[in-house]
């Protein structure tokens, strides 16, 4: 007997959607963290959503490099804090060897410095570890669309530093100071600033250079005077803009 045509095109519709659902490029997702338990918590909920497809892990910076050379994935999770490297730094390097994808910063630092050098370097989004997995996941579609997403913990400190970025840029044209260079700096100076764009604190500073946390105040005070600011945040914003880390 043969079958009624309609049912046959209904029949032969939901098929072809089936066939559609299955054959759509899930979002290819690399997870970085050195912790094993973030990992496999991440790769565990990922992996209940049918448009995402956790394709590789790295625990190291190194490694995370390698990985997004290999893979070339969609979206990458990355830690800030790594044992080799920062994840500002991974984050350039991931971009270089592989251009497509779409860095998420994903920590549980806040630090400003961090953040903006995050930014610099490429990331699509900076999302704190304490956020709903519901909105983290909105995330990952979002920057693999293309958009770029700041956690509202942290956006208006961002946004405060950028302004006052533009507003000192303007001062400095009408009264005609000069910016900073890195000639007006000491190695001291410059390898305090480093740290200081890693999100250290003082006491963190003055161990790896081996100076005291006062001394690192006082290198500080002098190089915010230099920049015509005042705040942690403002110095590394305006040594990027300067292009001296």
């Amino acid at each position: 007997m043969s079958v009624p045509k309609r049912v046959e095109d209904m029949h032969a519709g939901r098929m072809d959607t089936s066939a559609s659902a299955r054959t759509a490029s899930p979002i290819r997702v690399v997870i970085v963290d050195d912790h094993e338990i973030i990992r496999h918590g991440l790769r565990q909920t990922l992996a209940r959503e049918a448009d995402m497809d956790v394709v590789g892990e790295a625990r190291s910076g190194a490694e995370a490099v390698r990985v997004a050379e290999r893979l070339q994935p969609d979206v990458m999770l990355l830690d800030v804090k790594l044992e080799d490297l920062d994840g500002p730094e991974v984050c350039r390097r991931v971009l270089a060897v592989a251009p497509a994808t779409a860095v998420v910063m994903l920590t549980s630092y806040l630090q400003d410095g961090v953040v903006l050098r995050s930014l610099v370097a490429g990331a699509k989004a900076y999302v704190i570890k304490d956020v709903e997995l519901g909105e983290l996941k909105r995330t990952i579609r979002s920057v693999h669309r293309g958009h770029s997403v700041l956690d509202p913990k942290i956006a208006s400190r961002v946004i405060a530093s950028v302004a006052g970025q533009g507003n000192r840029t303007r001062g400095r044209t009408v009264h005609g100071r000069s910016a900073l260079s890195p000639t007006s700096l000491s190695d001291t100076d410059l390898l305090i600033l480093k740290h200081l764009a890693k999100g250290l604190t003082n006491k963190e500073i003055a161990a790896c250079v081996h100076l005291s946390a006062h001394t690192i105040k006082d290198h500080l005070e002098k190089i915010g005077a230099a920049f015509d600011v005042r705040s942690r945040t403002e110095i590394v914003a305006e040594a990027l803009r300067a292009g001296i880390i």
